[in-house]
């Protein structure tokens, strides 16, 4: 009489199985017509997986300058959450914070709300124009003349609809900076072009490290709020205190983090590492000059 097991067949390819996955196809032996009851059970186990990488992430990327970078570079990618995955989940929070807690309506001039009010009450209100930017001469090498025509009377209306600018400019933070990655990852890549390393492994530390900022500043905005509130509604001064020595701590930590994060990942002698973060915090300045400035451009013309 035979004992032995059947194995199982694969649902894709019919190839005799020899684990969870097929090793053919790639199918997972997994039958997704079952009771409810299994499948609630299920998705309750993935979300607890999905948790404890989450959160085993967030104390390696906020306690841990340089740590995921290494792992991933070392192939240690499941017990942890995806740089990309990671840098989009943590931007996304970061700017629907940003987004909640600027308020556009104190960004109106008292003149322009006074005319809005007008403009509301009476179907012949003057338009708003601002005599700085009518008188202005507009001259950029890459603009026609139509465009430049455009150019001022958006930048007239801005003027006196300042909000309408902020509020485009952080709907474009978010893409700027995933835009510019790329670009810091190849500075980078120039810096320790001797060290040989994959232009992916640079771009590995330039998402591990913008979660990081992107983070730290939500954490930053959350914590000043929410002393604002508290000092508003008790009167007590304390909670400002707290919010100031929280910030500088952060703040503190945010700089320590970023040079030990070279220093760890690259693994240099501190002399080296010394130089090369300043001259990254210089390569860094430049290159987020010039994307704060494509960035205006950009809101100005599509606002």
């Amino acid at each position: 009489m035979n004992t032995q097991p059947q194995l199982e067949q694969c649902r894709n390819c019919d190839t005799q199985l020899q684990g969870e996955y097929c090793h053919q196809c790639g199918q997972q032996n997994q039958l997704y017509l079952r009771s409810i009851f299994a499948v609630v059970g299920n998705l309750f186990g993935e979300i607890g997986h999905w948790d404890s990488r989450f959160y085993r992430t967030l104390n390696g990327l906020m306690l841990r300058p340089g740590f995921l970078s290494k792992e991933f570079v070392k192939g240690r990618h499941a017990a942890y959450v995806p740089p990309l995955r990671l840098y989009f989940f943590i931007s996304l929070i970061a700017f629907l914070v940003l987004s909640l807690t600027i308020d556009y309506e104190a960004l109106t001039p008292p003149a322009a709300a006074a005319q809005s009010a007008e403009a509301a009450m009476t179907d012949n209100a003057p338009p708003m124009l601002d005599v700085e930017f009518a008188d202005a001469r507009i001259s950029l090498p890459f603009l026609t003349e139509e465009d430049e025509a455009k150019l001022k009377e958006k930048l007239a209306y801005l003027s006196q609809h300042p909000q309408v600018l902020v509020q485009k400019l952080v709907s474009l933070a978010p893409q700027i900076i995933l835009l510019m990655m790329p670009f810091w990852a190849l500075y980078l890549k120039i810096i320790y072009v001797f060290q040989r390393r994959y232009y992916l492994e640079h771009l590995t530390v330039a998402l591990h490290t913008h979660a990081f900022l992107l983070l730290s500043l939500t954490i930053l905005t959350i914590v000043s709020q929410a002393a604002d509130w508290l000092t508003a509604n008790t009167g007590i001064r304390v909670f400002d205190q707290i919010a100031d020595w929280t910030e500088n701590i952060l703040l503190i930590w945010m700089a320590t983090y970023m040079l030990f994060t070279q220093k760890l990942f690259y693994n240099q002698g501190w002399g080296r590492t010394l130089i090369k973060f300043a001259l990254s915090a210089l390569g860094y300045v430049g290159l987020l000059s010039l994307a704060f400035v494509a960035m205006v451009i950009i809101g100005v013309m599509t606002a």
